[in-house]
């Protein structure tokens, strides 16, 4: 629900309907409030609910001696000057001009920000809920940084004052996406001459590794990023980060990523190669790496699949916990070959088209949840001799059963 306050400094009556309408289509009339504002008064107008307070437009027809007309207009595009009035107004008023009544606006809180001399009062003025602004990006940020964000609304404000809450608004989106913030690290494929924010990413994933704090997050950005050279993940705690439709295309017979820090997460991440390479994708060195969320793949391989170049989609060294949930791994000689003494969870996991699903080479690794796709693997789960007899393995049926009915290729002996 929505609140607004007209006030009529005219002699006549006027009776006003004001049309609300939901979401971007200018058409969409949801709701009206009619309302009768008598000479001199000033009244406070409820209308809309929490998802319908937009104003698409007011009629208002003069009830006066010698008034011979009515006024009606209508918003048809966000943005518009009669938008800008009603919707980032708190208080309407209406006034006479010789033979004309002028609608103005005026908003405290909006004031607040155009009178704001000092950093101080800039973010007081746009840290009040009552001004209106999505705020979601600017909580994010440190002290440091949100005077940072202020001062720059401060210098850069218009001489006239910022129009409207919209220009506001884009003021600090656009003050935030400029930032360099070392926690968070922009890449985008190609990029020249970046500084590692939004605005100016970095052209590389190298790059925002090597620019990243410790615990911090690479956001790689949408696009194709070639790799004809190792990445290595060395930053303990950081988090590679990438955006839907991010893909790295391996092109050198290498390691794509190695990861030797301890406590990093790969996220959202599609890999795969221009041709079959016999390596891993991501090899493993450092103790509880996650990866969540990722699609490895390789080329297409003619059968049969003993023929097929051993390439894999992950391969952690022996003796750390890793945790892999929610990736999808296809077309592959392997998914995950799991070294002597890795421990942890793999959970929730698609695997197909794959000679082996999971590897175990006298690991401990958990198995719930994993389901397989078409074409099949020739096996789902196998266990290489060596491999202990006891818990986690001790029950092949329970292990199949909680992994989708997983086809196991017990080697033990």
């Amino acid at each position: 629900m929505a609140e607004k306050i007209f006030i009529n400094n005219t002699l006549a009556a006027f009776q006003i309907t004001l049309f609300v309408r939901e979401g971007e289509f200018p058409y969409n009339q949801d709701g009206t409030v009619t309302f009768t504002l008598d000479p001199g008064e000033t009244e406070s107008v409820s209308y809309g609910s929490d998802t319908n307070m937009f104003l698409n437009g007011l009629t208002i027809f003069s009830i006066y001696e010698g008034d011979l007309f009515s006024s009606v207009k209508f918003v048809t595009a966000q943005m518009s000057e009669l938008d800008n009035l009603l919707n980032t107004n708190g208080t309407i008023t209406i006034s006479q001009v010789e033979t004309d009544y002028v609608l103005s606006g005026s908003n405290i809180f909006l004031d607040a920000v155009n009178d704001a001399q000092t950093v101080e009062e800039m973010r007081a003025a746009i840290e009040d809920p009552s001004l209106g602004l999505n705020l979601t990006a600017y909580n994010a940020l440190s002290e440091a940084q949100r005077d940072e964000v202020a001062g720059v609304l401060l210098n850069t404000r218009p001489v006239g004052g910022y129009p409207s809450i919209a220009s506001v608004q884009a003021s600090l989106d656009a003050a935030i996406n400029e930032l360099v913030d070392p926690n968070n690290i922009y890449v985008s494929a190609g990029a020249v001459g970046g500084d590692g924010s939004i605005a100016n990413p970095f052209g590389t994933i190298t790059d925002g590794i090597a620019a990243v704090n410790p615990e911090g997050t690479v956001h790689i950005l949408s696009g194709t990023y070639p790799i004809t050279s190792q990445i290595l993940v060395n930053k303990m705690g950081i988090t590679l980060l990438g955006e839907p439709g991010t893909t790295l295309l391996l092109q050198a017979d290498i390691i794509a990523l190695l990861i030797t820090a301890t406590d990093t997460t790969i996220n959202g991440l599609t890999i795969t190669s221009d041709i079959p390479y016999a390596k891993e994708f991501i090899q493993i060195g450092g103790t509880n790496t996650t990866l969540l969320n990722n699609t490895i793949f390789g080329p297409p391989q003619a059968l049969p699949m003993s023929n097929w170049v051993v390439n894999r989609a992950v391969v952690p060294q022996g003796g750390i916990n890793i945790v892999v949930e929610g990736n999808t791994f296809y077309s592959l000689r392997t998914g995950i070959y799991i070294n002597p003494n890795v421990t942890g969870e793999i959970d929730n996991n698609v695997v197909y088209n794959t000679k082996g699903g999971f590897l175990v080479d006298r690991a401990f690794t958990t198995f719930v949840d994993n389901s397989w796709g078409i074409p099949m693997n020739e096996f789902d789960i196998v266990l290489f001799a060596g491999t202990t007899t006891g818990p986690p393995y001790d029950n092949l049926q329970a292990l199949s059963a909680a992994n989708n009915n997983a086809t196991i290729s017990d080697q033990r002996g």
